[in-house]
């Protein structure tokens, strides 16, 4: 499917029923007092507080005084293409055996609703939030990155395999080494690049020196913050909605570690 017209239309659903205001361009700046988030452009009242900011949802949780001990290392994303020609050889999704060892899916294909098989992601650490490009989306964080991910691998035996591992697959050999038994008749050849990168906001609980492995949800008092929103997070978005409201705004819970089944 295409999940960006998805989005487009559920903007529109939105807009024309009247109920739901969308703001955009603004930036959540702190809490003032128990009900009103200071944004760059404003001050909002609110009687229940959402933050689900994906790659920034730690800073918020923090403005709250929450889940001090968790931070984001955001990994990149890299993807490679089929050639057009070769595209009839993967019908559908076609992934590795999961490595359990880790909260990264693998390589794997991905068949797009144009018909365009695309394989990937990498999970390369990345130098920023939205460090998109090579050096595009840096920010005042990277010497921050830069030393969590130290501490890391020095700490963490799984993110020293991952740091070590999957940079080499920005070269075509190691990427294509990677993925050449889950469709046979593929030859390196077939296998073009794409610009398409995304960035995985991965959650780290400094108490540990682990990576949180699934759905993190906290909750206090007026406020519900969704930490560590990882795949597959578009695809379950509209079951995993019906259980916070179902669950947090309804039920009322404190905290809990959200378990995929």
């Amino acid at each position: 499917m295409d999940s960006k017209r998805v989005l487009r239309e559920l903007e529109k659903e939105f807009k024309e029923s009247g109920k739901v205001k969308i703001l955009k361009g603004k930036a959540f700046r702190y809490v003032k007092g128990s009900s009103v988030a200071v944004t760059d452009r404003g001050h909002f009242r609110f009687e229940i507080f959402v933050n689900c900011a994906g790659a920034y949802a730690d800073r918020v949780a923090h403005a709250f005084g929450l889940a001090e001990n968790y931070s984001i290392l955001p990994f990149k994303g890299t993807y490679k293409k089929l050639k057009k020609e070769k595209s009839y050889l993967v019908r559908g999704n076609i992934y590795p055996v999961p490595d359990i060892r880790n909260p990264f899916l693998g390589v794997h294909f991905t068949k797009s609703y144009d018909g365009s098989v695309y394989i990937g992601p990498t999970a390369i650490p990345a130098l920023g939030r939205e460090n998109y490009g090579i050096l595009k989306g840096l920010s005042v964080e990277v010497v921050n990155i830069l030393i969590k991910n130290l501490i890391m691998f020095v700490k963490n035996e799984r993110f020293r395999r991952i740091a070590l591992t999957e940079p080499k697959k920005y070269v075509n050999r190691f990427f294509f080494e990677d993925i050449k038994d889950m469709v046979k008749e593929l030859e390196p050849s077939d296998i073009i690049p794409s610009e398409k990168v995304g960035i995985r906001p991965q959650l780290v609980d400094w108490d540990k020196k682990e990576l949180v492995m699934d759905f993190l949800v906290i909750k206090d008092s007026n406020s519900i913050h969704i930490l560590n929103a990882i795949s597959p997070a578009f695809t379950s978005s509209f079951a995993f909605a019906r259980y916070i409201i179902e669950n947090y705004i309804k039920g009322g819970k404190d905290a809990l570690h959200f378990q995929k089944t």
